[in-house]
């Protein structure tokens, strides 16, 4: 980001850009790192906050939407989809925001196999759903919210 864009951005845009940052950096080195089988438990931890709604939910979403793509964006490497998915789903998580992370695939006969993740809260899409079409889910990994989370605490074993 050049230094003139930096210095127009709110305090608090500043600190989520560098939030997606961390998130990402720490998603690609996870990724690489930790078997997948390891990772799934991050992906369906409960959302830390109650459950946001409304317009408040909506602007949430959003900003965490642009913090990330415009972080991506500015990187002189590429940054795939599944860091993005991985980000987007822990930075909603943490302010009360349960998300669902998809993983899918496809085969086409010239690509071969081409896996895709994205995350969407219910039917609206957060990042990757404008390329998801055409790919059939593999896994899904739902993050509760933290109302949930704390009811199916309560149930006797």
């Amino acid at each position: 980001m050049k230094p003139l864009s930096w210095r127009r951005l709110t305090h608090s845009r500043r600190w989520l850009r560098i939030e997606a940052w961390i998130y990402l950096q720490l998603s690609r080195l996870a990724i690489r790192l930790i078997p997948f089988r390891k990772l799934t438990w991050f992906f369906q931890r409960p959302a830390v906050r109650p459950e946001l709604a409304g317009e408040a939910r909506d602007q949430l979403i959003r900003d965490v939407r642009w913090a990330i793509w415009s972080h991506a964006r500015d990187q002189p490497e590429r940054i795939v989809c599944f860091p993005r998915g991985i980000t987007a789903q822990a930075m909603l998580r943490q302010r009360g925001v349960a998300t669902t992370l998809y993983y899918g695939a496809t085969s086409d006969a010239e690509k071969g196999l081409n896996a895709h993740v994205w995350v969407q809260d219910g039917e609206l899409g957060i990042i990757g759903t404008r390329t998801n079409a055409g790919y059939k889910v593999l896994a899904r990994y739902a993050a509760p919210s933290a109302e949930a989370a704390a009811a199916l605490e309560h149930i006797p074993h």
